[in-house]
């Protein structure tokens, strides 16, 4: 059975055959009837039914057999439609079946109903289930098809802590606040109850009409909500929050603070009551500065008074730390009159304990490593009142091994579906691609020596396995939901620091510049591959992350911090583009005309003219797409179209536009042909070397210096041989081939 929840704007049924001749035969054959087929059970034709649709269909073929069936769901009426979203075999889901349950989406606002005294916002979507039957000899049916819509109530929100003397009014609060909440989810009635299936929240300075225009305007606060968090998410953080601990809040200032939930068919809260989901409050007290405190891998991190948690890290033996910080008064008028910091501190009150007198020029910590156990830096500002803030860096210290030569880190999400197209690896073809690969090296153990994150919930490696490794090979998806890498690279640009906390540990950073080589490499379509380093509503293409790290603006006059970001300081890119992009529209007049028939990749080429690939002679000279997924009738058909899994890198019309030049550590390993020569991203490089930290020797047995190595695509889909000769000399450099 099957649960489907697929907007596709579909045609009226006699177009949609434009698709159905897709079978050759060869040698003589009778002419062939096609099948016929009906709808047997499901909605009465524009009825009104519930989002879990039952619906079952029969196909008859007068001289042969029904093969399997197709299906598609579509969004509206079959009126209207957009050719493109029902043209080609990969628009339509292949079964044996002949019934099955959809969950289909009723996600379009429609009206607000009153029920017992409650209000509920109802929801609906509108949807064509369309179904044709295929017969021995590839023949298709007309499809038969069923219009409907869907409708559901939207689920609400009711926030129980800390509670509230005065349900509908403001309440003051203290500075580090933690909310609970809880969602429920009526459906079709308000007592068919079920839980919510996602919630977020939201905190703004409050105005007199803030709530009035999140019932009226919601969609002016898009930008101010946290991410969707599955109610069922670890640690609690599906049903509350802490706010105060990260954000910097203004102590003159009133909040607004909502949660709005989402049910399973695409529903969200849409009714802002301050009796139910919404409260306004007010800080109870001053409790101290703002503390910015900032460390080359480890990043930025602001902390607020003196309770505030500490920021743990596990980090290797011999990482030297080199911390400095600053604080800020003037949102509540003070003045910074010193600070003090110290490492293990025990007793804070005793002035022997810590490193430095207070002093408004102990500003950063001489370096410092350790070789063991759990040290905690302390730092302490005060201001001119004599209200402190304190932060606590905590850091775990495990032994640097290195002692194997390679870690695969499975980071790309399939399942073993019945493979068809090969538009997407199975699981069991993607592990089975990759192993071959890795059993290239040298001592490469399949049971010990891989770490699938879906087995992890999605979360990355701890840092003391990946330091078991000299090597590490890291496969990823695009898909956020379903990999560590996107949370593993992404970066906080220091002007968003303020409003969403701390930014995070990229480990990997580290990794390499402590001597570890890493070959990365995926699908890197949509948000996935280096542009994970950005938040979603950045990824505007092309795009110059020293200057554009917070989305793209014009010139270098606001936050510049994405030179700390992994993409531009560990890997040497200066400008992210993709060969299939949301495209940027401030630089309107600029832009060179873009199209996915033109700028899709047809193969990659080396390029020999750069040092350090022109130094690798084993590399094949050029990189296409297997065999296997270009054949007629497959996905990547280049008949149909080019490859658009890809990023591109440093795309030459981009880099004179906004004048900058390749950083020096960035090398070129291959470069792709588009579908069309007039393509902007014609000639563009798609793999590369980053030689950053190409010098550092790991201080472990057998460790060699050598540069690591990033493709923008996923390799599963190229040629098995290419790909061999490429493996064998990425592991030839770092000295771990079988053969060496």
């Amino acid at each position: 059975m099957h649960n489907r929840r697929i907007p596709i704007l579909l045609a009226a049924a006699a177009l949609l055959c434009v698709a159905c001749s897709e079978s050759v035969f060869i040698g003589a054959t009778g002419k062939n009837a096609p099948p016929t087929i009906r709808l047997v059970n499901g909605p009465v034709e524009q009825d009104v039914v519930g989002y879990n649709v039952e619906l079952s269909w029969l196909g008859e073929d007068r001289d042969g057999k029904v093969e399997r069936y197709e299906f598609v769901v579509c969004d509206g009426a079959p009126l209207g439609f957009d050719r493109e979203d029902t043209t080609g075999l990969a628009r339509w889901t292949k079964t044996v079946r002949t019934d099955s349950l959809f969950k289909l989406a009723a996600d379009r606002y429609d009206t607000t109903v009153t029920i017992d005294g409650n209000r509920f916002s109802r929801f609906k979507r509108t949807h064509t289930f369309f179904v044709r039957a295929v017969d021995d000899r590839g023949s298709r049916s007309e499809p038969a098809y069923r219009s409907f819509t869907t409708w559901t109530l939207a689920p609400g929100v009711n926030i129980d802590f800390p509670p509230n003397a005065f349900p509908g009014h403001a309440q003051t609060l203290p500075p580090i606040i933690r909310f609970h909440w809880e969602g429920v989810d009526p459906r079709d009635d308000p007592w068919h109850v079920a839980s919510v299936d996602s919630i977020r929240y939201l905190l703004a300075v409050w105005t007199d009409s803030t709530v009035q225009q999140l019932n009226e305007h919601l969609d002016r606060f898009e930008s101010r909500w946290s991410r969707w968090i599955a109610t069922d998410a670890p640690g609690d953080s599906g049903a509350s929050t802490v706010i105060g601990d990260d954000e910097m809040l203004d102590l003159k200032s009133r909040y607004v603070f909502a949660v709005q939930a989402k049910d399973d068919a695409g529903a969200v809260t849409s009714i802002f009551d301050m009796r139910s989901n919404v409260r306004v409050f007010a800080l109870l007290k001053v409790v101290g500065p703002e503390l910015t405190v900032k460390e080359m891998f480890l990043g930025l991190h602001k902390f607020l008074g003196t309770k505030g948690r500490a920021q743990t890290f596990s980090l290797p033996a011999g990482f030297e730390f080199r911390f400095t910080w600053k604080a800020d008064a003037s949102g509540y008028g003070g003045v910074i009159s010193g600070y003090r910091y110290g490492w293990d501190v025990a007793d804070l009150s005793n002035p022997n304990e810590w490193e430095a007198l207070l002093s408004p020029y102990a500003t950063w910590a001489p370096p410092r490593s350790f070789s063991s156990g759990v040290h905690t830096l302390f730092v302490e500002a005060v201001d001119n009142n004599g209200y402190s803030t304190l932060a606590q860096i905590e850091i775990s210290v495990f032994p640097f091994d290195m002692s194997r030569n390679l870690l695969w880190v499975d980071d790309f999400y399939s399942t073993d579906f019945v493979q068809t197209d090969y538009s997407f690896p199975t699981e069991k073809e993607h592990d089975q691609f990759w192993l071959r690969i890795c059993a290239r090296s040298r001592d490469f153990n399949p049971v010990r020596d891989v770490f699938d994150t879906k087995d992890f919930s999605f979360l990355p490696p701890r840092p003391e396995l990946l330091w078991k490794y000299r090597n590490i090979i890291w496969t990823y998806s695009s898909d956020s939901r379903f990999n560590a890498w996107d949370n593993m690279v992404r970066f906080t640009p220091e002007s968003r620091i303020s409003t969403l906390g701390h930014s995070t540990f990229n480990f990997l950073s580290y990794y390499m510049a402590s001597g570890g080589h890493l070959w990365s490499c995926g699908r890197s379509d949509r948000q996935g591959g280096l542009a994970a380093v950005l938040y979603e509503n950045a990824q505007r293409f092309p795009l110059y992350l020293r200057c554009e790290i917070d989305g793209p603006q014009n010139g270098c006059a606001g936050d510049t911090s994405g030179v700390e970001s992994m993409a531009y300081r560990d890997y040497c890119v200066s400008v992210l583009d993709k060969a299939s992009a949301i495209p940027r529209t401030d630089w309107w007049r600029d832009m060179p005309e873009r199209r996915i028939e033109w700028d899709a990749m047809s193969y990659g080429y080396i390029d020999a003219l750069d040092a350090v690939t022109g130094a690798h002679p084993g590399l094949p000279r050029k990189l296409q797409l297997w065999s296997t997924v270009t054949k007629p009738g497959n996905f990547f058909d280049p008949q149909v179209r080019g490859f658009s899994f890809v990023e591109v890198y440093d795309p030459k019309y981009w880099m004179e536009i906004v004048g900058v030049s390749s950083q020096s550590c960035f090398h070129p390993l291959y470069r792709m042909r588009a579908r069309n020569a007039v393509s902007a991203v014609d000639k563009t490089v798609i793999a590369f070397w980053t030689t950053k930290y190409a010098g550092v020797v790991a201080p472990a047995p057998g460790a060699i210096a050598a540069s690591s190595v990033h493709f923008g695509l996923p390799l599963w889909f190229f040629n098995r041989a290419q790909v061999d000769s490429i493996a064998d000399v990425v592991f030839g450099e770092w000295g771990i081939r079988a053969d060496q």
